[in-house]
């Protein structure tokens, strides 16, 4: 079974990797005198056993394979935010080639696109993208809720799971991701400039790249997509979420290659949380905690292990 771990560090980092494995650290400069606690992260390790008998086996094997809401929340941001720190070679390698092909659909469409739609405009298309545009927004939103009511009132199952794993999908890719990327490369709009090489790093959140309503839309879409057999419903699901990349590009929001960005960053997230929610729910996984001071002569601080 493959293992993911991250560690998030308090303090002065330690310039040796911390191993996620189920064994506690090696004594020494690095964490003196102290050992890990390991923490409790499911109803079967919480529950007292009674004095000469053994916990009921069928209660146990529940437990573990319908974690909760929590524990499936916590391993989704673990894994999906710490998903680089275990690429390796290959996974570096596409992930390369993506932001290449990113960069390509750039160069070749960004100033012609921008051209092209802002010189084409037409009543029809006004109307269309003004109704799709805010389903990578706060109807995308309503959407998710739709699936929660009827889960819940009809105690439809999938409903609910698709429920939830478009709402962390969500979280995670365009309130997590999507914002990080938009500080950290600062990308100008061609609403705000005629060059789309325009990059002011580290300048604020409202920028470009990449676009925020693309990801959504492809998070959310992704997600009912993966969870339906019927190809009615991704064609739908896809094609109202190229729409609203589409009214991004239309109405001088964003450059191409940033609804490009968010439709990937949106469809990996949302693909990745469901594919790991599957494995969840029927108790595939497992997910240990361990928290230990980090004591040494150049180092202080604290770690958090978590390992699945």
């Amino acid at each position: 079974m493959r293992r993911f771990g991250a560690a998030i560090l308090a303090g002065t980092l330690l310039s040796a990797p911390v191993r996620a494995d189920s064994d506690p650290p090696p004594a020494g400069d690095a964490a003196e005198g102290m050992a890990p606690i390991r923490v409790a992260t499911s109803a079967a390790e919480l529950a007292p056993c009674p004095d000469g008998a053994a916990a009921d086996s069928e209660e146990t094997a529940e437990a573990e394979a319908a974690p909760g809401v929590g524990t499936i929340a916590l391993k989704d941001t673990l894994a999906t935010l710490g998903a680089p720190l275990h690429w390796n070679g290959r996974e570096w390698l596409v992930f390369g080639g993506v932001a290449a092909g990113v960069a390509a659909v750039g160069f070749a469409f960004d100033i012609p696109m921008r051209n092209k739609t802002q010189s084409h405009q037409t009543s029809t298309l006004d109307d269309l993208t003004k109704v799709v545009e805010p389903f990578g927004a706060g109807y995308s939103w309503a959407v998710i809720g739709a699936y929660g009511v009827a889960g819940f009132v009809f105690h439809d199952a999938e409903a609910k799971d698709i429920f939830f794993d478009s709402a962390i999908a969500s979280i995670l890719a365009s309130g997590i991701i999507t914002p990080t990327l938009k500080f950290v490369i600062g990308r100008e709009r061609p609403n705000e400039t005629a060059s789309s090489t325009s990059f002011h790093p580290f300048s604020g959140s409202d920028n470009a790249f990449p676009s925020g309503h693309a990801t959504q839309a492809f998070a959310v879409a992704s997600v009912i997509s993966a969870h339906s057999d019927q190809v009615w419903v991704s064609v739908t699901a896809y094609t109202i979420a190229g729409l609203v990349g589409f009214a991004r590009i239309y109405h001088n929001a964003h450059w191409t290659s940033d609804v490009t960005a968010g439709a990937l960053i949106g469809t990996f997230v949302g693909r990745g949380v469901v594919a790991l929610n599957k494995k969840l729910r029927a108790g595939e996984t497992t997910v240990r905690v361990a928290f230990a001071p980090i004591v040494g002569n150049r180092v202080r601080g604290a770690g958090l292990l978590v390992s699945f």
